[in-house]
């Protein structure tokens, strides 16, 4: 009889931990499978970042060329004004008004020209809409790259709770101790839940969709 209960428990043993060796096995796959996307989309965390860098000089140059063209509509005004004044008290001199009336006619071409519509290059609407457009990739290369961050951190957190599964899962076979294997278990199920949701539905752990291009 005791025999038969020793053979019995010695098979329950023998069943658990042939579970906990196929857990092990399963769990470093995916230990290794998250830690080849994680390093995935730090590469394009990477590009991102460049590419931000390029939205933001660009922006920053847009914005430039907006501010000193809007000083420079009103320095033309200004001068406008000063030669209409210059030609008024001019007389007799045909060159002189002649040359004030050249300058004030390029001035004035010139302002028509940065009040023109957005479609027209150069005009300040134009250069406007540039930096606008240049500033509305830079929020959003910026979004991207805080959503493609939080990834990454919970990619890491996952691979860290399966090494530690299997960590434990292993000594609980070598030690041939239950006790072990079942926080195991349970790490690794953490691990694997929090795998799942970032896969298939990330905007649950990092709140947003992330726009990877």
């Amino acid at each position: 009889m005791s025999n038969k209960i020793n053979t019995t428990s010695s098979h329950g043993l023998s069943g658990f931990f042939l579970h906990i060796t196929i857990f092990i096995i399963s769990i470093s796959i995916l230990a290794i499978y998250t830690t080849i996307v994680a390093t995935e989309y730090s590469v394009t965390k990477d590009d991102l970042q460049i590419s931000s860098l390029a939205h933001l000089v660009k922006y920053i140059d847009w914005e430039n060329d907006y501010n000193e063209e809007r000083i420079g509509e009103r320095v033309l005004k200004a001068e406008i004004d000063n030669l209409i004044v210059g030609l008024q008290t001019t007389s007799g001199n045909r060159s002189i008004i002649s040359k004030i009336t050249q300058d004030i006619n390029n001035y004035n071409s010139h302002i028509k020209q940065l009040d023109a519509d957005e479609k027209t290059n150069g005009s300040l609407l134009n250069l406007k809409k540039n930096a606008q457009a240049e500033n509305t990739e830079l929020v959003e290369s910026i979004a991207n790259l805080s959503s493609i961050s939080k990834i990454i951190g919970i990619y890491e957190l996952v691979t860290i709770l399966l090494i530690i599964a299997a960590g434990l899962g292993g000594m609980s076979e070598i030690a041939r101790n239950k006790l072990l294997g079942y926080p195991a278990y349970f790490i690794g199920g953490i691990g694997i839940i929090l795998l799942i949701l970032i896969t298939f539905v990330p905007s649950v752990l990092i709140g947003t969709h992330a726009k990877i291009h």
